[in-house]
């Protein structure tokens, strides 16, 4: 089937009172889901080609087709700016993909959008500093305010990359409490699977031994200093305080 032919059957087929029911809901419909498989295929040669074009004109063509799903919009901005550099394209996708992860509320969304960032599987050294860290604060702040209103027991989860976007601005003190924060909420009382926590607990370690400098231990895990780990920029002006979360 030609493009044209199936922008043709995904518009038929939205027309169904059926489909325009799983369309509001975000459900993808059968076509949807037969060109998003197409699309991936094309997708994952072209990156395995090392063929940015052409992944980057698969991931618009399915973003633009499923603008809901984190995946393509993920890709697209993850292509512009840490395979091609391309600073001009990337940073306007970049910053609605920020906009749309703050408006959704959802932590998955900033989660995800903080780490095309601050990832420390990403070369970062080619972006803006003051743009990044400007979106970084937006997306910090926000995720921050969600979780005061989770409780306790979603630190583990959002606390790590938050506390690396803080580490990387020049906020050690920061860092380091939403890490121990992050300790803490592996004790809750809520059951946790054992497996999870013997996954999260050395990670979190050596994060907060890598934002203190020194070695630390939690329990009978201990960690000291990477010699390879990032170091923080260095802090401008007053620091500003926060609120201790308890």
């Amino acid at each position: 089937m030609t493009r044209c032919g199936e922008c043709s059957a995904t518009a038929g087929a939205a027309k169904s009172p059926a489909n325009a029911k799983r369309i509001a809901g975000g459900e993808p419909t059968a076509s949807e889901q037969a060109l998003t498989k197409s699309i991936n295929r094309r997708f994952w040669a072209a990156v395995r080609n090392q063929d940015w074009n052409t992944a980057l004109s698969a991931v618009k063509e399915g973003a633009a087709l499923l603008p809901g799903d984190i995946n393509f919009r993920l890709a697209h901005a993850h292509l512009l700016l840490h395979r091609m550099k391309d600073m001009r394209t990337g940073l306007p996708i970049i910053r609605q993909l920020v906009r749309d992860a703050i408006e959704r509320n959802s932590e998955h969304w900033m989660l995800a959008t903080l780490d095309q960032l601050f990832g420390p599987a990403h070369d970062h050294s080619h972006f803006p500093s003051p743009e990044r860290f400007a979106l970084g604060n937006e997306l910090a702040e926000q995720l921050l305010a969600l979780n005061s209103q989770q409780g306790d027991d979603h630190k583990f989860r959002t606390y790590p990359a938050v506390a690396r976007y803080y580490h990387e601005s020049g906020n050690q003190d920061r860092a380091i409490e939403l890490i121990e924060l992050a300790l803490k909420s592996l004790d809750s009382p809520k059951p946790m699977l054992d497996e999870l926590k013997q996954h999260l607990l050395p990670n979190l370690v050596q994060a907060l031994a890598n934002y203190k400098g020194e070695k630390v231990c939690y329990g009978n895990v201990c960690a000291v200093p990477q010699t390879n780990f990032l170091k923080p920029r260095p802090r401008r002006g007053p620091r500003r305080k926060h609120k201790t979360e308890r």
